[in-house]
């Protein structure tokens, strides 16, 4: 089965009736047992029993997202430290196969290191995406229910 991309999770987050986070924690690595278990749950309790889909947003569910994605960010750095360790070795002997080796890794220590960056550019624009998103959908939920205040809603 192929992983699910977090567009997809999102999508189906939609329809649904799951959380983003709950979308989210579905694609990064070991969540999507959890992420699952919580949506069957959800629907074997009816929250998505075709009455459409709806929307939550819990500060802290997509604290804990960011937090799961920064310590990921932290784990590419880390591994590239290890890429930049390796890429000084040398060769145990200036014959052919040994020149012949240390090419080759020196070839996929670079391409492990260039892959590195591409993740990490990834990750930390997710990061500034989720960051962003949470601001935004704070300052919505703050200004919507400072005009439901201001128009007397909720009293009696």
């Amino acid at each position: 089965m192929m992983p699910d991309s977090w567009y997809n999770a999102i999508s189906r987050e939609a329809q649904d009736g799951l959380s983003a986070t709950e979308a989210v924690s579905a694609v990064l690595p070991g969540g999507a047992a959890v992420g699952a278990a919580i949506g069957a749950a959800k629907i074997a309790g009816g929250a998505a029993g075709g009455g459409g889909g709806s929307w939550s947003f819990d500060p802290e569910e997509i604290d804990a997202v960011i937090a799961d994605w920064k310590a990921l960010s932290e784990d590419l750095n880390a591994d590239r430290d290890v890429f930049q360790v390796g890429a000084h070795a040398n060769a145990p002997s200036e014959d052919q196969p040994s020149g012949a080796f240390m090419q080759s890794l020196t070839e996929g220590l670079n391409s492990l290191r260039e892959s590195n960056v591409s993740m990490l550019d990834y990750v930390q624009g997710f990061i500034e995406k989720l960051e962003e998103a949470k601001r935004s959908i704070e300052q919505a939920e703050s200004d919507n229910s400072g005009a439901l205040a201001s128009n007397g809603a909720g009293e009696e």
